[in-house]
């Protein structure tokens, strides 16, 4: 579970730079209301919000004895595959934007 959580935060700071990266160049557009809302009034919102999502992450890892159920390991591992096609699609697009 600690390693699920590790991963997320990893990959959602990854994924914060390649979508600042896409975002700015124009290469692609936020699907996420929320967060395009926050990126319209102000990159540094979206990007606090961002790394944010990390840090509790973290602080649920080293912090917060987290009790184990099934319903959490099912929702943190489906995260983490969602989050990876996600950081995934936004490379190929900018990937592709780029050649």
């Amino acid at each position: 579970m600690k390693t699920a959580f590790i991963y997320l935060a990893i990959v959602n700071a990854i994924d914060l730079f390649i979508t600042l990266a896409g975002l700015e160049l124009g290469f692609i557009k936020e699907a996420n209301p929320l967060m395009k809302s926050l990126y319209e009034w102000t990159p540094v919102a979206f990007i606090g919000v961002k790394l944010m999502f990390s840090l509790l992450m973290l602080c649920m890892v080293f912090l917060i004895p987290l009790k184990t159920t099934k319903i959490l390991k099912g929702v943190t591992f489906a995260a983490c595959i969602l989050y990876t096609f996600v950081m995934v699609l936004h490379s190929t697009w900018i990937f592709h934007a780029t050649i």
